[in-house]
């Protein structure tokens, strides 16, 4: 948040220009989503239209529609007379938020483990390979990828409409607290054995171990996060 001390990250030249579109709200939009979630651009930055704008080689209309957009996700706050930044969560917020993650994931992989098929099973298990190819090759933007898309596949297994539009307001404000736990030292190997036995937990239709390991997951990146803070920048 601005405090008069120069800007931990601001943008730098991260953005790459865009060609005008109809959609180019949308792909001004999309392309500072992918830049706030992957931690490219950091909790507390400055958003500046005129800056992203001139990165992106569009005027500054499409782009602060975007703003409106981040802010309604919830990855960007507009603080009068100064504009907008990237949003950054109290310890309290972060805690409420995996919480609630927690739930709905628990209950998401307890219906899972009665109503995934075949091939699902299939499709998980190859993921987890890729998930470990990412990580053993130190890609770290495609092991954020494989651990979004494990757990987006997870949910859809479960086959409750009602579950991804609830997850769906979460969703990108939990992908930005992610990326922060892929740069805990040691959190990525933990998490991706936990994938490994939650995967197989799931095709054995364990439910009862499946969701008590998807709760334990959960909330040990939750404690990472906050411990992670405390030590590192300050901020959960």
């Amino acid at each position: 948040m601005p405090s008069g001390k120069a800007p931990k990250n601001p943008l730098g030249q991260m953005l790459e220009p865009l060609s005008e579109t109809p959609q180019l709200g949308t792909r001004v939009y999309q392309a500072l989503v992918n830049s706030i979630v992957s931690g490219q651009i950091e909790a507390g930055a400055p958003l500046r239209p005129d800056v992203i704008a001139r990165q992106l080689e569009v005027s500054t209309t499409p782009v602060r529609e975007a703003m409106h957009r981040l802010e309604g996700d919830g990855l960007a706050i507009k603080v009068p007379y100064q504009g907008w930044f990237v949003r950054e969560y109290t310890e309290q917020q972060v805690r409420e938020l995996y919480e609630l993650r927690a739930a709905l994931e628990c209950f998401s992989v307890r219906l899972a483990c009665r109503r995934i098929t075949e091939e699902e099973m299939t499709w998980l298990r190859q993921h987890q390979k890729t998930g470990e190819a990412a990580l053993a090759a130190g890609d770290m933007d495609a092991y954020r990828i494989y651990n979004r898309d494990l757990h987006a596949a997870i949910m859809k297994a479960a086959r409750n409409s009602y579950l991804f539009p609830m997850m769906g307001q979460l969703r990108l404000q939990s992908e930005m607290l992610m990326a922060k736990t892929i740069r805990i030292i040691g959190r990525p190997v933990r998490a991706i054995e936990e994938h490994h036995k939650l995967v197989e937990l799931i095709g054995q239709r364990d439910g009862k171990a499946a969701e008590q390991l998807m709760e334990h997951h959960i909330l040990s990146a939750l404690e990472d996060i906050i411990r992670w803070g405390q030590n590192g920048d300050g901020n959960a």
